[in-house]
């Protein structure tokens, strides 16, 4: 997950309003989910692969790895679709086949779902999530929900930190020589890892009062700048959905 977080900060798209990027992300997913044909679900993915590797300069590797990524899950997901259960004969009480009309009908979730997660691998490898917290503070969100995610997003990467290190220590003295000592040594890293959690939110929660923290974590804004080509990709991304809606 940090390896997001930092092509997130080094994108070329960094400083474009994170009201835009976001829009633009909604824009693709209800076009996906509104627009009911699998061709508009894969010419998404399409613009928003382009868009994040010409535009943002992200490299298509990583991109284009995390999209396959998201398609490989969502193939298990439309399985129970595509796969028709019916009465077997013989010794086998069901039977399983795969039909064109089972596949026909797995196909539109799966390529709405996989334009929709592309959208939103876009926004998250383009804009970091302090920028969205202060996008969420300009748009009157309120303040609990904002710091809950912000403390919930800085101890994502504190916990893996922390798992990281445990997992190395225990690397060291052979703790996964075998089956019996990896078990072993994943049950004390879990429960090592709930106290370790525990005293860190503690310590934390001092901290915050030792500096006046009244239930509002202030920080600076960022100074954004509204790019104008953006709106240019949407309409062009909105013409192009719309026509294959259409053409299908």
């Amino acid at each position: 997950m940090d390896w997001i977080d930092r092509y997130a900060y080094s994108n070329r798209l960094r400083f474009v309003h994170p009201g835009q990027k976001l829009g633009l992300a909604l824009l693709v997913i209800a076009l996906c989910l509104g627009l009911n044909e699998p061709q508009v679900g894969v010419l998404a993915a399409a613009w928003m692969t382009i868009l994040a590797v010409a535009w943002a300069g992200l490299p298509l590797r990583v991109f284009g790895g995390a999209v396959l990524t998201e398609g490989f899950f969502l193939v298990f997901a439309v399985l129970s679709i595509a796969i028709s259960i019916h009465t077997g004969s013989g010794r086998w009480p069901l039977a399983f086949s795969i039909t064109p009309e089972s596949l026909a009908a797995a196909q539109l979730p799966f390529t709405r779902a996989l334009g929709s997660a592309t959208a939103m691998a876009f926004l998250a490898f383009t804009t970091p999530m302090v920028d969205l917290l202060d996008l969420g503070r300009r748009a009157h969100v309120p303040v609990l929900l904002l710091d809950l995610a912000t403390l919930i997003y800085r101890f994502i990467f504190v916990l893996l930190d922390s798992l990281q290190r445990m997992v190395i220590a225990q690397e060291t003295r052979l703790g996964y020589a075998n089956m019996r000592r990896s078990m072993n040594s994943a049950a004390l890293v879990a429960s090592r890892l709930l106290i370790d959690t525990y005293q860190r939110s503690r310590c934390l929660q001092t901290a915050l009062e030792s500096r006046g923290y009244t239930g509002d974590l202030r920080v600076l804004a960022a100074e954004y700048q509204r790019s104008r080509l953006i709106w240019a990709f949407m309409a062009a991304l909105a013409a192009s959905l719309f026509a294959a809606w259409r053409l299908a």
